[in-house]
């Protein structure tokens, strides 16, 4: 608990370095995509590891890591921003969203799609699906000579919604669990633990709004308005930490790597994303507006 409580304060305190001092240079958006390329490569080439373990997967070719990298180069640097968020990438990732969720009710089956198709399987599993983040941080506020970026910070707000879910959930799960939520694809996880999650997820991001539009000025949402919209994220976290604890189970693994103490792997560091992404994109698209007013 402890190492994992450190690296979670390390990983916050890079992520804000990154963008404070970009900002500097005025490319806090490059340095950040450069990150976020580097985690999501990272947790790619973990989980084509972690399939070549599973019995009856065919071996995954790594030049899944290099397309999803030039996917992500393209949406960021040469895609107008109508383009980033069209319906094929957002129903695309409803598509795989609910094939991921589909494994929760087999997890001891290896899906057929990934035996067949490991190097595909995990392209869409994680450069696909997580691409949603990269139209967040590219969007803006404002029309023409008066736009400014403003993606960055909600990008962040996704990140908080998400991962302060595994943060109540280790809070209040942990002494207080009693009820398991899968037993049979992860028994640490209980509805108490849920429960706990989704306060300390509406909590942390009702937080970070008020600490960006009341103490730092910044337009952004509500905080109550952030609270209730992390509230979805949230929930879709919770499979989405689920669907990669049946991959591990699946290869024999407990963690998907070693390279953060206390976390394990890069993959097991946004596994959570996965689902939250593409459901953060869409509930920005259309609910934004709304949550600034007030």
């Amino acid at each position: 608990m402890k190492d994992r409580a450190l690296s979670t304060i390390g990983l916050w305190v890079v992520v804000g370095l990154v963008i404070w001092v970009g900002g500097f240079f005025s490319v806090a958006e490059q340095a950040s995509f450069g990150l976020l390329a580097l985690i999501i490569g990272a947790a790619q080439y973990e989980f084509y590891s972690l399939a070549h373990r599973i019995p009856g997967v065919r071996r995954p070719s790594f030049s899944g890591v290099v397309a999803g990298f030039a996917l992500h180069f393209a949406l960021f640097f040469l895609t107008p921003e109508e383009g980033r968020a069209n319906i094929v990438l957002t129903g695309g990732a409803l598509l795989v969203g609910l094939h991921l969720l589909s494994l929760l009710r087999q997890p001891g089956e290896v899906p057929t799609l990934l035996r067949r198709f490991p190097t595909l399987y995990g392209f869409a599993y994680l450069p696909f699906m997580l691409a949603s983040l990269i139209a967040i941080a590219r969007m803006k506020d404002g029309h023409l000579l008066t736009a400014k970026s403003v993606g960055l910070y909600y990008v962040v707000w996704v990140f908080v919604a998400t991962k302060f879910t595994d943060v109540g959930g280790l809070l209040i799960g942990v002494p207080f669990g009693k009820h398991k939520l899968a037993p049979t694809i992860s028994p640490a996880k209980s509805w108490e633990g849920c429960v706990g999650g989704l306060a300390c997820s509406a909590l942390a991001s009702g937080l970070y709004a008020w600490l960006l539009r009341d103490a730092v000025g910044i337009s952004f949402m509500v905080p109550w308005k952030a609270a209730l919209l992390a509230l979805p994220i949230a929930i879709l976290s919770i499979p989405s930490d689920l669907v990669e604890s049946v991959f591990k189970r699946l290869a024999g693994a407990k963690d998907s790597g070693a390279t953060i103490p206390g976390i394990g792997g890069a993959l097991d560091l946004i596994d959570s994303m996965v689902l939250t992404s593409p459901a953060a994109l869409i509930l920005l698209s259309y609910f934004l507006e709304w949550a600034k007013r007030g």
